[in-house]
């Protein structure tokens, strides 16, 4: 071989090194590959075989001269040379390959090539082989030398580096556009449901929600429907990822659509809901969802547990389990009938939801997070608000996040009392005023202590407006108010007596035992901020005290 032809397919090498990790086609790739090894190993023909891994096959690419269209065909990944070639990932050199029974004659006879001397080498890196190079009969020379054999090395490697580059490459791309895919399937999830915090004159819902992967199965509702009412329900669908997430869809869709059957109570909504998602959810689909329909005005809950946990409420400091009877889920069977479970409730009670995804979420040690867990993450005091961040905080912290196995969704539903309150004068009132403030400071959280000492000072505020503003004249109107905002809460009187000198307010010394006098007193130890506004036509006291 004369120093001119050498040149060349060392000039041949250094391109291929060059350009080979530039190209961003695998066609190109391909072609390229094939054009430089014809110059390189100075052979009639050249051929790469590339795995279909799911069919077992190798796909044949293959060019005669540098000048030659590709060609491509298929063969068994385990026949041939190639194939073993591939199987067992060794080089192999053949001088005469025509004797050799490993020779598939259909390649040559679809190529139009009598293969006589090859070289055979694997693209392998660490433990993927990418495919099989092959080099066939060389010009001008009876078998490849080991000259040959030296380039044809030198050139596997530049291949098999261009073949991982590609790949990785090919990776990211998909990994990137599945993750923009991923991101816009969350996007339209997220607005099928509805804003975590739902506040209503006469309740709020407040929800947590978590999926294993980027978008989930797991669902929720808040549905507000007249009469201060509150339509609310936790769910978990079959199945997990992108099925599951467009299930969710159409059942919330559902939900929305047929709130108005909540008129005629929970059990003719759910049993109309279930028929719908029985016409319209894919085979084998259904959703085990709890439901709750809250009338404050009333003081009426009404519970479907539809193949889902039961809920919980805050009941003298602790949560309980409410039991009523389980139905099956939703997008099983139509015409099934559901009947819901009436509860009475009371202003300033705390209920929450959850679904399996929280009780069954596992540590990094494979320990589960349980019930007794939830119930003291939950806690015996504090605003809905607080319970919910509290409760979440301690699941968090708990389970492994990074192998989260399941979707989770925690609920904390708050029924809030009547914002205001009209009594009169007379001491017979004071028992609904008590109550309202008690309900109030349920709401907020207090434990049953500080509740006592809140009603107890506030009764005391109340009992001087009527024996010393109003001079006990019966009759007279005091108007009570309530909320919770920046992370206080709020109790305000209002009466229409007499302009109150509050520096004449100093009450008695506590050593002096004898009735009354210490209403100050109280409300200053009780309460953080006191404050008196003479109005125009009376009174106005304003007390605050922080959530617990």
């Amino acid at each position: 071989m004369d120093d001119s032809a050498m040149q060349e397919r060392y000039r041949a090498l250094l391109l291929a090194a060059r350009n080979l990790f530039s190209l961003t086609s695998l066609d190109d790739l391909v072609e390229n590959i094939l054009k430089y090894s014809c110059v390189m190993m100075q052979a009639e023909a050249c051929s790469m075989f590339l795995p279909d891994r799911p069919k077992r096959e190798l796909i044949i690419y293959s060019a005669r001269g540098k000048d030659d269209a590709i060609n491509n065909f298929r063969i068994p990944w385990d026949k041939g040379i190639a194939g073993t070639v591939f199987q067992q990932r060794k080089f192999m050199r053949i001088d005469d390959a025509q004797n050799d029974p490993r020779l598939l004659r259909v390649t040559n006879a679809k190529t139009g090539l009598v293969t006589r001397s090859m070289l055979c080498a694997p693209l392998v890196d660490k433990e993927d082989c990418f495919g099989v190079l092959q080099a066939l009969n060389p010009i001008d020379r009876p078998i490849f030398t080991q000259l040959d054999q030296d380039i044809f090395e030198g050139l596997t490697n530049i291949v098999t580096g261009a073949l991982v580059r590609f790949d990785r490459e090919h990776k990211i791309d998909r990994e990137t556009k599945l993750a923009q895919e991923m991101a816009l399937a969350m996007e339209i999830q997220k607005s099928y449901l509805p804003p975590e915090e739902l506040c209503l004159p006469r309740s709020e819902m407040r929800v947590r929600y978590r999926p294993a992967r980027t978008i989930g199965g797991d669902f929720y509702a808040s549905i507000s429907l007249p009469g201060d009412r509150l339509l609310a329900a936790l769910g978990d669908v079959s199945g997990k990822g992108i099925p599951a997430a467009l299930t969710t869809a159409q059942i919330t869709t559902e939900m929305q659509s047929l709130s108005p059957l909540a008129e005629n109570g929970l059990g003719a909504y759910v049993t109309a809901l279930n028929d719908d998602l029985c016409q319209r959810l894919a085979a084998g689909r259904f959703a085990a969802t709890t439901f709750l329909l809250l009338d404050p005005r009333r003081e009426t809950m009404e519970i479907i547990c539809a193949g889902q946990f039961e809920p919980w409420r805050r009941r003298n400091d602790a949560w309980e389990p409410v039991v009523v009877p389980h139905a099956l889920a939703l997008g099983i069977f139509r015409g099934q009938k559901f009947t819901a479970t009436q509860f009475p409730c009371a202003a300033g009670e705390t209920w929450a939801l959850f679904t399996d995804g929280i009780n069954e979420g596992r540590s990094s040690t494979g320990e589960e997070y349980g019930l007794d867990r939830l119930r003291t993450g939950l806690g015996t005091s504090g605003y809905a608000g607080d319970v919910l961040n509290r409760a979440w905080s301690s699941w968090e912290d708990f389970v492994d996040g990074e192998h989260q196995h399941d979707d989770a969704c925690l609920a904390v539903i708050l029924l809030k009392p009547e914002p205001m309150l009209e009594i009169t004068s007379a001491a017979g009132d004071c028992k609904r005023a008590r109550h309202f403030i008690e309900s109030w400071a349920l709401a907020a959280g207090f434990p049953d202590l500080e509740r006592g000492r809140i009603v107890l000072a506030t009764d005391e505020a109340i009992t001087n407006i009527i024996r010393h503003t109003y001079a006990s004249a019966p009759g007279r109107p005091i108007v009570l108010s309530a909320d919770i905002a920046k992370g206080f809460f709020h109790l305000r009187l209002r009466d229409e007596g007499p302009h109150v000198d509050v520096s004449t307010l100093k009450g008695r010394a506590l050593e002096d035992i004898k009735p009354g006098g210490l209403g100050l007193h109280l409300l200053q130890t009780v309460f953080s901020v006191v404050e008196h506004f003479p109005v125009l036509d009376g009174n106005k006291w304003h007390l605050a005290k922080p959530l617990p």
